[in-house]
């Protein structure tokens, strides 16, 4: 983490003298929540002249175009709009590295509310770490009013970016998450852009692409922006499922990482009640489901009598079970048919 002094040193220096940079949202549907994330971004105190906001509507139905044409002529950031066939957040998010014209990259999703200093702060990060992946935090805004399972998700984040600070645990690619990153450019063209055919765990697989460039990876907690996840609960089961099948996916495609045996050893410090589950449960999916319904209607039964934290135990369980499940379903498959049989 840079200091006071480092900070000095490099004014000193004109080192921290901001540079052209590009935001790349890639947006699916969300009109409202865009509009509302590029009004965020509108605030910022990085200079705005310096800064090309690309927008890609990846298969939108809904108002967005309309919403973005209206919004451009009087945006303070140069605005680009890009519409595309819906092919998920990797196809969307390489079409605005392809269509950057700056060597740096900030992505950030469309339900990530910047605040005025994100950009500024990921710019004097990176200029005392200049070989170094950023990612800013995602926090739990004070007015979240999420589902019991996106609450979930806030606590395990949150609980993630205290043990980062505290040094508990090193900070590598399987924590990079590009709702809020900042990185150059040349680095994701050379490390391939996003791998297309993962439709979960993108950022991942790229991020240890980027780490074959001798980079590091860091957690910058002054970037910050607050996270307003939409997620209905069959999206956030096949999630889980999803990042099972495509740890094994990143195992295939770089075996010098290890992340079978790295998954395996993980599931093993498990809790036991969660262990047992997730292997007694193992390809019995309708019996998963039943778990999974049970767990989540006592989830919100300790959220009523005030016991939330209890509830989170459950949810982490039935995001184990199912992880479990695509994790092993997915060494018995070949790696093309994630495509061809599953929906994100």
């Amino acid at each position: 983490m840079q200091t006071q002094n480092d900070l000095s040193r490099l004014i000193a220096n004109d080192t921290l003298k901001p540079q052209p940079c590009s935001i790349v949202i890639p947006s699916h549907n969300r009109c409202k929540q865009l509009e509302r994330a590029l009004q965020q971004l509108a605030r910022q105190t990085y200079p705005v002249n310096l800064l090309e906001l690309i927008v890609v509507l990846d298969g939108c139905t809904d108002d967005s175009a309309k919403m973005l044409e209206q919004l451009q002529p009087n945006f303070p950031i140069s605005l680009r709009v890009l519409e595309q066939t819906q092919g998920g957040p990797s196809a969307a998010r390489n079409a605005g590295v392809r269509a950057a014209q700056t060597e740096y990259i900030l992505f950030i999703d469309d339900d990530v509310m910047a605040t005025p200093q994100l950009i500024m702060e990921h710019w004097h990060f990176y200029c005392s770490h200049p070989d170094t992946v950023a990612v800013g935090p995602m926090s739990k805004p004070s007015d979240s009013k999420g589902s019991i399972w996106v609450r979930w998700e806030e606590f395990v984040l949150e609980k993630q970016y205290r043990e980062i600070v505290a040094g508990k645990y090193k900070f590598t690619p399987r924590q990079f998450y590009t709702g809020n990153s900042f990185l150059k450019r040349d680095w994701i063209m050379k490390a391939g852009l996003f791998d297309e055919t993962f439709k979960r765990y993108e950022d991942v697989a790229l991020g240890y692409q980027l780490e074959k460039q001798k980079l590091s990876f860091a957690f910058n907690p002054a970037a910050v922006g607050y996270h307003y996840p939409r997620r209905t609960y069959k999206a956030w089961t096949n999630m889980h499922y999803l990042y099972g099948r495509y740890a094994v996916k990143i195992d295939t495609l770089n075996p010098d990482l290890y992340m079978v045996d790295t998954v395996h050893e993980e599931f093993e410090k498990r809790n036991r009640v969660t262990r047992y589950l997730s292997a007694k449960l193992l390809n019995h999916k309708k019996a998963q489901k039943g778990v999974a319904w049970l767990f989540m209607g006592l989830a919100h039964l300790t959220s009523l009598l005030k016991l939330e934290r209890y509830g989170y135990k459950l949810l982490s369980a039935v995001a184990n079970i199912l992880f479990w499940q695509g994790f092993n379903e997915e060494l018995n498959l070949t790696s093309a048919s994630i495509d061809r049989n599953l929906k994100p």
